[in-house]
């Protein structure tokens, strides 16, 4: 009985301090760099380790005001508080909680929708006009070249970037062999010595060169892709994608 408990409250700790384990489907707000939503309980709530809540994980005490974590297709949410057995972070019915505000899910929805978007073009090195300044980055890496623009409309930010394609060039190298003693059989049963002189003669080796093929230039309104201006032989086509801006998740 004693081990049950202590492997039990192992486990409540384990998921408390450790790393989030994360279930598909599941929007977590961690991926949007926001401070955790805080709710009250209303009652003592059990909690589960799995969203489909089949891995019982405690009951968190009441009252209290614990942090919501992330949001489940199911509706179930993932929160961390105090159960009766110590620090537990599962997942919860909402049922036990105060209401989430007005649209809270349909606008994280909206978010991870775009995130998703936004982290498959990064991940092809590309941009698109609603991307902001630090997910342009992300996608191109750093600008060489920054600036600012002003007119009757307001001001604008410029990112430019150079395009290089690698480009393979064989070098040949001078090189001298030394003189080389060895042995071999002979017909006569014997070893016979055979000197191999010393002469010039040629390494190959393939080196690749950075070669620029074009231009990008990126231009901001208000923090936001507004335009994406490109020359030959860059990544991005003249259709470039639209996303829509970011979602404002503040409450």
């Amino acid at each position: 009985m004693r081990l049950i408990l202590a492997m039990g409250l192992l486990a409540a700790s384990t998921a408390w301090s450790g790393p989030i384990v994360r279930e598909a489907g599941a929007i977590y707000l961690s991926d949007f760099d926001l401070e955790p939503l805080k709710l009250a309980l209303r009652e003592p709530a059990p909690c589960y380790f799995e969203m489909s809540a089949k891995r019982y994980a405690g009951t968190l005490r009441f009252p209290q005001a614990v942090k919501l974590d992330a949001v489940a297709p199911n509706g179930m949410l993932r929160v961390r508080g105090n159960a009766k057995q110590g620090g537990v972070a599962a997942w919860v019915d909402p049922a036990y909680l105060e209401p989430l505000p007005p649209d809270f899910v349909a606008n994280l929805q909206r978010a991870e929708e775009r995130r998703r978007e936004v982290e498959a073009l990064i991940a092809r090195n590309e941009v698109a006009i609603g991307m902001t300044p630090d997910e342009v980055a992300r996608s191109l890496g750093k600008p060489q070249k920054r600036s600012s623009r002003t007119s009757r409309d307001g001001s604008s930010q410029v990112f430019e970037y150079i395009r290089y394609k690698l480009i393979p060039q064989t070098v040949y190298s001078p090189s001298y062999v030394e003189s080389i003693t060895g042995v071999r059989p002979d017909p006569r049963a014997r070893l016979e010595t055979v000197v191999v002189r010393g002469g010039y003669g040629y390494n190959a080796s393939t080196v690749y060169v950075k070669v620029p093929v074009g231009t990008i230039t990126v231009t901001f309104a208000e923090g936001i892709v507004e335009s994406i201006e490109e020359s030959e032989g860059t990544l991005v086509g003249a259709d470039a994608s639209i996303v829509v801006p970011p979602v404002n998740l503040v409450w």
